[in-house]
């Protein structure tokens, strides 16, 4: 984590002194207007190439991403070849067989009185039709 932090702000600071001249170059007060327009174009130029060089690293940045499972998983086969320290065992006894009666399964039965009747107070709510000018036949659950 430091040696990120170290390069970043190596980058950082190596950027920042590239640029800082050329904007102190651009505040110098000019007094012709075709001094101001190639300043003002010149500032225009410096903060697109700014923009379009940090697009550039962030989709770098980006690309490196598909390399990271692959080093995830080399970092974990590392981890898993280690030599593990093995603690001594204590034998349990083994545990008594136990029978028991298998129950049959009970058919579990539901009510879906409820369900019904807000489906269809939702449906007739919908259509904008009374709730006695349509039956609920089946309904099944669709996966």
């Amino acid at each position: 984590m430091k040696r990120t932090k170290k390069w970043f702000f190596g980058l950082f600071s190596a950027v920042s002194v590239l640029l800082f001249p050329l904007t102190a170059y651009a505040a110098e007060e000019t007094e012709t207007m075709g001094e101001k327009m190639t300043t003002a174009v010149f500032n225009t130029i410096l903060g697109i190439g700014t923009v379009f060089i940090m697009l550039i690293v962030i989709s770098l940045i980006i690309y490196c991403f598909r390399f990271i499972p692959g080093i995830v998983e080399r970092s974990t086969k590392k981890k898993k070849e280690l030599p593990q320290p093995e603690a001594p065992v204590a034998k349990k006894p083994a545990p008594k067989p136990v029978v028991a009666a298998a129950a049959p399964a009970a058919a579990v039965q539901t009510d879906d009185t409820e369900l019904i009747a807000v489906i269809a107070a939702a449906i007739a709510a919908s259509e904008q039709i009374p709730l006695d000018g349509f039956i609920v036949r089946t309904i099944r659950k669709r996966a």
